[in-house]
């Protein structure tokens, strides 16, 4: 397996927001203070929100090739957030 890094965090990310919303940009992606958590900033027409997702649930997709349904849920729950109250 590949080696995680923030980089290869963060493309796995957008590519997986990017299916759930093509207007909602990641716009950061961070190691939180807890070493086991990331911190994943998002942006739509113009406001930002922030999930944190666990470590061993990003790994656990990357190993799965993207057929984890666990980051695609977590990310649809903050894509969702965003859409709900920021929606027009």
């Amino acid at each position: 397996m590949t080696e995680m890094t923030i980089d290869l965090i963060e493309e796995t990310l957008r590519k997986e927001v990017q299916m759930l919303d093509k207007s909602v940009r990641v716009v950061a992606v961070e190691q939180s203070k807890k070493k086991d958590i990331y911190r994943v900033t998002l942006l739509k027409d113009g406001k930002s929100g922030s999930a944190d997702l666990q470590k061993e649930v990003i790994a656990q997709h990357l190993s799965q090739k993207g057929k984890g349904k666990k980051l695609r849920s977590a990310l649809a729950k903050a894509v969702s957030h965003l859409s709900i109250n920021y929606g027009r």
